[in-house]
């Protein structure tokens, strides 16, 4: 229905903004808390990370996926790169695809808290042929609510009620675990999903065949093995049976749908090699701002100094919060920060104005020169709600269409202007350049629509350590 997939696109945008607003609200609110025991084996492990942590888990990871195709395309699979976010804070959570915020968790039922209620949003995939993926964006990501009600120390249930943009909804009764034994971390899951009408005509029907509502079942399990220092292996296998009623679409040929993940990435290190306080890093939360104007560069020509913009201008400001995650990276004095953010771009004679909303993890690392400098590089995820110009153009010129969702790189360099200055009142200001960057990685990604290339705007930054 037209009313109700605009109240949904706006409601998903206001979600997400929102989300971002109150993550940086919570990242800077995380209270102390004992740090938890080291557990020897499966039966003792601890409860599940409801309560506020002095150190927060987080990870940044790359996998290779590979899944069946359960349609009639002459096709048996298809791969992906995907990368994988990874936080738990006191408020906001980050597990691979999905994230949440954490609306309502009784405190004073710990350990094993009664109901709590998440905020959350999970992407999911729609495994068909590479070579159509581009063209039929049906990839989504679902909006929504979580029922969670604790178990035992390892064991929960979870109940989700979701929709994707355009108001096709689902809703999914999850029982899962997490357990840990020395190095390993294992998180078993079996849930029911029940389909609408609308979800199942879209997803199986390819929206030509009127598909009845139904119900799946799916088994999956997650798994993570540290290997050293932050090195982790992370993987995960799943198993779904497709329903009679999705069944009856002529499009499909197969009664199962099972995918398999395999990647390395870096992670908070376990609690006997932490080398950090209890209370968390030392490196201090930030303010950045910057200005930023766009280029019909590549993002390597750039880097070697060859610029250009091809005489159109194309402006944006943005605005991120730093929050530490560690203050140290394989024993190297290497910063490392969840950032937030938010970009504004300005409207002109060649587009509209547009808002672009980014997460990212950050790396920072200090050289001790007479003048600090400090550089940094970021992965994340980049999503627009209006394509701009010189990306529009890119894109068109390959013959791609346009991906609202992208893979985020940022590269920056900055000098701190109390060395400069030799003033003590400047210490928390710093001065530089950076590369704020979009991209679908190469083809390699279904997430980001399948596509090579993007956008690239030169920035001018100031950041203000809080």
């Amino acid at each position: 229905m037209p009313f109700l997939s605009s109240v949904s696109r706006r409601l998903s945008r206001l979600v997400l903004a929102s989300t971002l607003s109150c993550a940086c609200a919570s990242l800077r609110a995380a209270p102390e808390a004992p740090a938890a025991a080291a557990t020897p084996d499966f039966a003792e492990a601890p409860p599940i990370a409801l309560a506020p942590v002095s150190a927060p888990e987080w990870g940044l990871a790359f996998a290779v996926r590979y899944s069946n195709i359960p349609y009639a395309t002459g096709r048996d699979g298809v791969a992906d790169l995907v990368p994988l976010f990874f936080y738990e804070g006191e408020r906001l959570y980050l597990r691979g695809l999905e994230g949440g915020f954490r609306l309502y968790h009784p405190e004073h039922l710990r350990p094993l808290p009664g109901y709590g209620l998440d905020a959350i949003a999970r992407y999911r995939f729609y495994d068909i042929p590479r070579s159509q993926q581009n063209a039929d964006r049906r990839d989504a990501v679902d909006f929504g609510l979580r029922l969670v009600r604790p178990l035992s120390p390892v064991w929960r249930a979870e109940a989700d009620l979701l929709s994707d943009t355009d108001a096709r909804t689902h809703a999914v009764a999850r029982l899962t675990g997490d357990f840990t034994d020395g190095p390993y971390t294992i998180s078993p899951a079996l849930e029911l999903r029940v389909k609408s009408s609308a979800f199942n005509s879209r997803y199986y029907g390819f929206d030509e065949r009127d598909v009845g509502a139904g119900a799946d079942l799916r088994a999956r399990v997650r798994f993570r093995r540290h290997l050293w220092s932050n090195f982790h292996l992370v993987g995960s296998a799943e198993l779904g049976f497709i329903e009679a009623t999705a069944r009856r679409s002529a499009f499909l040929e197969d009664s199962w749908e099972w995918e398999g993940m395999l990647g390395l990435g870096v992670f908070s290190p376990p609690a006997q090699l932490e080398t950090v306080e209890p209370a968390g890093p030392a490196a201090r939360p930030y303010l950045r701002f910057a200005q930023g104007w766009g280029s019909d560069a590549r993002l390597g020509e750039i880097l070697v100094g060859q610029n250009r913009s091809d005489g159109v201008p194309v402006y944006m400001s943005s605005v991120f919060y730093g929050h530490p995650l560690s203050d140290t990276l394989f024993g190297l004095p290497i910063e490392v920060y969840l950032t937030p953010g938010l970009a504004h771009h300005y409207a002109s004679s060649v587009q509209g104005a547009a808002t672009e909303y980014l997460l990212a993890v950050k790396f920072h690392y200090t050289l001790q020169w007479p003048w600090r400098v400090r550089l940094g590089a970021a992965e994340g995820l980049s999503y627009m709600d209006s394509i701009t110009f010189y990306e529009e153009r890119d894109l068109q010129r390959k013959g791609y269409q346009p991906s609202r969702l992208l893979n985020y790189l940022h590269f920056s360099a900055e000098l701190n202007l109390g060395d400069v200055f030799r003033s003590e009142r400047l210490e928390r200001l710093w001065l530089g350049a950076a590369i704020h960057h979009r991209s679908g990685i190469f083809e390699t990604a279904s997430l980001f629509g399948r596509i090579k290339g993007g956008a690239n705007f030169n920035t001018v930054t100031l950041n203000w350590e809080l």
